[in-house]
């Protein structure tokens, strides 16, 4: 078998992406803006991963549940609620009981498919029920997408700090404000239209509320937030409300990764990722090795019917019937898509929704060019220089089983042609052969065919969570008040094609590395008997903060100096070691993965069926 996926990573697979359409050179420059001494308003617009959803009763209050810590708290998740008290009922009880028959007892015991779609769409309908929505896009009555309709300085401490958390920018609004900085919060299990309208009410009932109409405003979508944004200028964008545009890693021209999901096309590299690498790293143990010892039980065959019949189920139960996720598909993969999974009646309205979005994203270069003579900028902050799912200790290494995994040039989730529309590029780790003002230092990317090639910045090996990377809020920050208007007037802080920085330790969090060494450093100062340690602190503190001031990034020195300030900390806080593992998970964990490493040796990634012909 040339191609195969786990399924049970699927779910997690749509926890991350983005969106559609482009590849047109316009160079003309931005017309220029009269002069204001208005305030710039910005209006974060979130991707997927920072999107929020709370349960409600039948009253509108919060439901709340038990966490870890025996603590009640209010049930608040991101994207996917899993909803395991649905199988409390028969019906879905039964369905359970047989996906877990049908797959773990039949189908490997005869090695044939045994397994019902019928019986897994039901699976997931019941487990993911507070995800799907009705023909009128609303979610169940209970779920209640997050909204905050203020500014950032009205949030309240909790808000607050996940806000921060997210994206971690609280130094880059100095000199902005906390009263002039808001987050539209959208949902991602709904119709494009009703985003972008909803993003026009925010704009003028809550930003531009008991302000002058000329007052600017700065849309900063995040990934998915850019299809948003996208749906919104189609709808809105001659009405004028947006001087700047400042994407940051926004998904313009959506992530052949759900297409290929869609399509159930997956890497050569497959099979080996599978039954060696991915699951073992995304499961840990002892349960990865464990479901890779429970794979040789199937012939390639049947577990590759086996995992087509999971996947599109789960791709029928979820995304076909959710236009916002299927604007996630590029645009020149979705007409095929549309005619082979979205050609039945029960998909009427849903072709309804998603081809209007795609009709729009059609002209989405030429309808930029013209906002941009109108007054609206356009400005590109992306990484490049990854294959999906490749970065160095990546969290989302399953992204490899896909087939577009071994072309593109990413910052692991999407292509740079969709984050700087238009890019040209060769596969990561590869080079186009040219050379100009506008190529990469690696050769791999060509950025003059981009839609913006003056206004476009770029991160090489940067991970999709532009967040952890200090240096490209800071100029997307100054983008937004004005401070940089293009490559040449940043140059000098801003190189064009900068290196990639993990500073997630540093600002990621309410108790960051720096919280803590400040910390120490205003408890133990006038401590003469901790003299040298608060000294260490402080040297420590420097290191970091110059660091976070330097925007021409170095990966190995900021490495060098987060690791220091690591070491810092473990001698200002030792921690206690961490519980002895127990003989018995010792025992289990190391036969486990013995007995996998065995398999493997012996069979490679197929099972011992084929090994033996034998069926």
């Amino acid at each position: 078998m040339k191609k195969i996926l786990s399924c049970i990573l699927i779910a997690v697979l749509l926890a991350t992406t983005a969106i559609p359409a482009f590849a047109a050179q316009i160079n003309e420059p931005a017309a220029e803006s009269e002069s204001t001494d208005l305030p710039i308003q910005i209006v974060f617009v979130n991707g997927i991963g920072q999107l929020w959803s709370h349960l409600i009763d039948e009253n509108g209050n919060y439901k709340t549940a038990k966490d870890k810590n025996s603590e009640i708290k209010m049930i608040e998740y991101n994207l996917f609620y899993t909803d395991w008290s649905a199988f409390k009922q028969p019906r879905n009880t039964l369905a359970l009981a047989r996906a877990v028959l049908e797959l773990f007892v039949l189908s490997p015991l005869l090695d044939r498919n045994m397994i019902s779609k019928r019986v897994w769409n039901t699976f997931f309908e019941a487990l993911f029920n507070r995800n799907i929505i009705d023909k009128n896009g609303d979610l169940p009555p209970d779920v209640e997408p997050a909204a905050r309709n203020y500014p950032l300085s009205a949030y309240n401490e909790v808000d607050k700090a996940n806000f921060y958390h997210s994206i971690p920018c609280r130094d880059q609004l100095d000199g902005i404000g906390e009263e002039n900085v808001y987050c539209y919060y959208h949902s991602a299990f709904s119709f494009l239209e009703r985003d972008a309208d909803g993003l026009d009410a925010f704009i003028n009932d809550v930003v531009l509320k008991d302000r002058p109409a000329e007052t600017p405003v700065v849309l900063v979508p995040m990934s998915m937030g850019a299809t948003v944004v996208s749906a919104y200028l189609a709808k809105y964008g001659d009405k004028g409300q947006v001087k700047r545009v400042v994407s940051i890693v926004g998904a313009w021209n959506g992530s052949d990764l759900v297409a290929d999901l869609i399509e159930h096309k997956y890497s050569v590299e497959a099979p080996e990722l599978l039954y060696h690498t991915v699951l073992p790293e995304v499961i840990g143990d002892p349960w990865g090795h464990l479901l890779c010892c429970f794979l040789y039980s199937f012939s390639q065959k049947t577990l590759r019917s086996i995992l087509d019949t999971i996947l599109s189920s789960l791709v029928e139960t979820i995304v076909l019937r959710t236009p916002s996720l299927l604007a996630l598909i590029p645009a020149e993969r979705y007409p095929a898509i549309e005619e082979k999974y979205l050609s039945g009646d029960e998909y009427a309205y849903i072709r309804e929704q998603t081809r209007a979005y795609y009709e729009a994203q059609r002209t989405l270069p030429q309808r930029m060019a013209r906002l941009q003579t109108q007054g609206t900028e356009f400005y590109f902050i992306s990484g490049y220089g990854l294959p999906f799912g490749g970065a160095d200790e990546s969290e989302f290494s399953y992204f490899r089983f896909m087939q577009s995994a071994e072309t593109t040039n990413s910052d692991e989730i999407i292509s740079i042609s969709s984050t700087a529309p238009g890019a040209v590029y060769a596969p990561a780790g590869q080079s186009l052969g040219r050379t100009g003002r506008y190529i990469s230092p690696d050769g791999s990317v060509d950025l003059s065919t981009s839609f913006a090639p003056d206004r476009t910045w770029l991160f090489y090996r940067q991970k999709h969570q532009l967040d952890y990377n200090n240096t490209a809020l800071q100029l997307a920050m100054d983008i937004a008040v004005g401070k940089v208007t293009d490559v040449a007037s940043g140059a000098d802080k801003y190189p064009q094609f900068n290196a990639r920085r993990d500073a997630k330790p540093l600002i990621k969090g309410n108790d960051t590395y720096l919280d803590r060494l400040k910390k120490y450093i205003d408890a133990n100062a006038g401590d003469p008997q901790k003299a040298a340690e608060v000294a260490r602190a402080r040297d420590a503190l420097a290191r970091c903060s110059a660091m976070l001031e330097d925007t021409h990034n170095d990966p190995e020195a900021d490495a060098a100096v987060i690791a220091y300030a690591a070491e810092v900390l473990s001698e200002l806080y030792p921690e206690p070691e961490p519980k002895a593992q127990k003989w018995s998970e010792r025992v289990l964990n190391g036969a486990v993965e013995k007995l996998h490493e065995w398999l493997y040796r012996t069979f490679g990634a197929a099972g011992w069926r084929d090994k033996y012909a034998f069926r």
